[in-house]
């Protein structure tokens, strides 16, 4: 009897996806064989979990189905590369024919991915749908379903503004960059055990961990888009005959183990007689001993693809076009230390004079947090809540003016014009104590003016006579007048360039973060419009910025930290091959000049460098013969997890096989001590040849020997 195939578009509706999460008990919910549901009282009967038969099949690069996964493939075959490669998954679904009494005209939906059933009821945007397999009578699962999907459906979710749900029509919230691991499977609910439309968290009656591929039964496809995390150092090469030893340091952590990879330095070609084999794509068994790339995997392209949405609220990334147009893209060339994008990101390293990564300053040991250059590396402003010495009095952090530390950094105290909550009156700053100028006085009290018939006409909103202000600019609220308020202490309105901090603004306003009067121009640290001068904005700071273009783009001439390009930054610049900034070396992948030290074959991981078998996860030194004496060899050790994914150490090893030296050449190189018979004399006479002659024979070595060893080495 022929399956129903839901590969097909009409047998679809529309799919969704789901975010990471814990599978839950496959029985957990089942639905109650006779049980009530629907409307007008009638009794739906659904078939339980354990009437159906699930069922993952491995599929080769033209979607045929091959065989069924064994618990090798559920645990340790679906890696970052086979993401990448759309290296599908196929499923059959059927509801055994033993199973009888059942209402065959009611729907049943299925899914694909983790957390369907929280995803499905859309909880404050925490999760994304999971993929819909398809929307099926129970008498179609009686004669089977059978489908396939690509492997980012198991981890990723459909976006909010995807046109289907199917999941070769569904757009991703992610990618196979992103680097997750987690399980999961398919997912089956009865949309109609309660009253409520569509399917509720409490209808899955099957929840991803059901199969009848292991022996348990049960247990989700699990997957692993994460490169191995622990750090391998010290990787070096000693030189030995024809042979060159490797020797590296890394403790225990996610490595299963590791492969070498070599070239000739002069050529960049991989070295005649090392070639490893390849595992094949899905006809050898995953045995965690090879590690797999898009390139190595599937050279001629993914086998399949998937759509990608720039919706994108979990955090993860996607490559090419992310537009909701559809575009299908997924892949791009991995460069060595890569573990999540295309690109080399070389992590920044705070406190080595060199501006890195998102740095906003580095000044090597003069960062400090009480310094211009925090020891994070961020430039000191007054609010970050830290006290710059020599600048700032105080820093608290916040933008609350009228506490014991102003907006202006400066320890609160009356006569600087802000008031100060709960301890002053009123602060009208130089106009304190003036006469028929202030109804504050020297203390930030407020006076009687009327008694004592001293009213000024600024600053005394509540007296009965007239006030003389400027219609347009003038204001009065009265002992709230502050040189940082929206009305000024001489009742004026505040403006930028002033030359006063508008940072006690009512609610509502935003504040100045500062205000250098008539001097204020673009090139100082307040810009004219009384904003801070960041990097970004536009304007070039004098003397701390280099240039400015306003952009986040960090390689078209200035950095993303307003620093010309050069090599060592840290930016692969036009016409630079890499840049790893400090870690730039002659031992590294990328030089002094910022160019690479290996060919690019070797950097991409290609296959045809590997020269070691499987190295176990335990072993720190390795030796590869084989080599010409005098010719000099690039290495790279490739550290990889069990399910293939590689982090590959960023030192290339080099070393140059020399030819071992023994008791003959000794003898040779060291001249006059060597008899004519080939021995080596303690002296120069002819009796210490003699007797140094009888002692080896004496102990069976005899000139035959050492003439026949030294035709042998050669």
């Amino acid at each position: 009897m022929r399956m129903h195939d839901l590969s097909r578009p009409a047998a679809l509706l529309l799919a969704g996806l789901c975010v990471l999460g814990p599978l839950r008990d496959a029985a957990a919910q089942t639905p109650p064989s006779g049980g009530t549901g629907g409307t007008g009282g009638t009794t739906n009967k659904f078939p339980p979990a354990d009437a159906f038969t699930i069922q993952y099949w491995l599929l080769n690069e033209k979607g045929d189905f091959l065989r069924p996964l064994t618990e090798k493939y559920f645990n340790q075959y679906f890696n970052q590369a086979r993401c990448q490669c759309g290296l599908q998954i196929g499923v059959i679904v059927r509801l055994k024919k033993t199973m009888a009494g059942y209402s065959t005209g009611e729907q049943l939906q299925s899914f694909v991915g983790t957390q369907c059933g929280m995803a499905e009821v859309a909880l404050a945007g925490q999760f994304r749908k999971c993929a819909q397999l398809g929307v099926e009578l129970v008498s179609t699962f009686q004669m089977g379903i059978t489908t396939s999907f690509h492997p980012i459906w198991l981890t990723n979710g459909v976006t909010p503004n995807s046109p289907s749900r199917n999941p070769s029509e569904a757009y991703t919230a992610g990618s196979c960059e992103a680097n997750v691991t987690g399980e999961a499977g398919v997912w089956m609910c009865a949309p109609n055990m309660n009253s409520m439309g569509n399917c509720q968290a409490d209808e899955f009656f099957i929840q991803g961990s059901q199969n009848i591929n292991l022996p348990s039964k049960t247990g989700g496809i699990k997957y692993d888009f994460q490169p191995p995390l622990l750090k391998i150092n010290d990787f070096k090469a000693e030189p030995g005959d024809g042979a060159v030893v490797l020797t590296w340091q890394a403790g225990s952590g996610d490595v299963n183990g590791f492969r070498i990879l070599c070239e000739d330095a002069a050529t960049g070609q991989p070295v005649p007689g090392l070639k490893q084999p390849f595992a094949h794509p899905y006809d050898t068994i995953p045995n965690g001993q090879y590690f797999f790339t898009q390139e190595n995997l599937c050279p001629n392209g993914p086998f399949s693809t998937f759509f990608t949405s720039e919706d994108n609220p979990l955090g993860t990334t996607s490559d090419g076009d992310d537009s909701a147009t559809g575009t299908d893209t997924d892949g791009g060339t991995d460069t060595i230390g890569d573990t999540g994008g295309d690109t080399l990101e070389p992590s920044a390293e705070c406190g080595n004079d060199i501006i890195e990564g998102d740095e906003e300053c580095d000044e090597g040991d003069a960062n400090a947090d009480d310094a211009a250059c925090s020891g994070d590396c961020k430039r000191s402003y007054c609010g970050d809540g830290r006290v710059q010495a020599g600048v700032e009095e105080c820093d608290d952090g916040n933008d609350e003016d009228g506490d014991a530390c102003t907006n202006a950094c400066k320890m609160a105290g009356c006569g600087d014009g802000s008031l100060w909550v709960g301890m002053e009156f009123c602060d009208m700053g130089d106009l304190n104590a003036t006469d028929n100028m202030s109804p504050c006085n020297e203390l930030c009290e407020l006076v009687n003016c009327i008694a004592l018939g001293t009213c000024p006409t600024c600053g005394n909103s509540d007296d009965t006579e007239e006030l003389a202000l400027d219609p347009e600019n003038g204001c009065d609220d009265g002992p709230l007048n502050s040189n940082h308020a929206a009305c000024k202490s001489d009742c004026t309105k505040f403006e930028c360039g002033d030359g006063f901090v508008f940072s006690d603004p009512p609610d509502g306003v935003e504040p100045e973060e500062c205000d250098d009067g008539e001097n204020g121009d673009n090139t100082d640290a307040c810009t004219e419009g009384c904003f801070r001068a960041t990097c970004g904005d536009g304007f070039v700071w004098k003397d701390v910025e280099e240039c400015d273009d306003g952009n986040d783009i960090n390689n078209d001439g200035c950095s993303n930290t307003c620093h010309e390009p050069a090599c060592g930054d840290g930016i692969k610049q036009d016409g630079e091959d890499c840049d790893d900034g400090l870690n730039n070396s002659d031992t590294s992948s990328c030089s002094p000049d910022c160019t690479f030290t290996a060919s690019a074959g070797m950097l991409s991981l290609d296959w045809d460098y590997v020269c070691s078998g499987h190295i176990p996860f335990s072993t720190k030194t390795y030796r590869i013969r084989g080599l010409e004496n005098g010719k000099e060899y690039n290495f790279m050790l490739v550290p990889y997890d069990l399910i293939g994914n590689p982090a590959p150490v960023a030192t290339i090893a080099r070393g140059i096989p020399v030819e071992t030296y023994d008791l003959w050449e000794q003898c040779e190189e060291d001249g006059g001590i060597c008899g004519a018979s080939g021995y080596c004399n303690v002296s120069d006479d002819s009796s210490g040849g003699l007797a140094l002659f009888s002692a080896l024979a004496a102990f069976g070595l005899g000139g035959l020997g050492v003439a026949n060893r030294r035709r042998n080495r050669a």
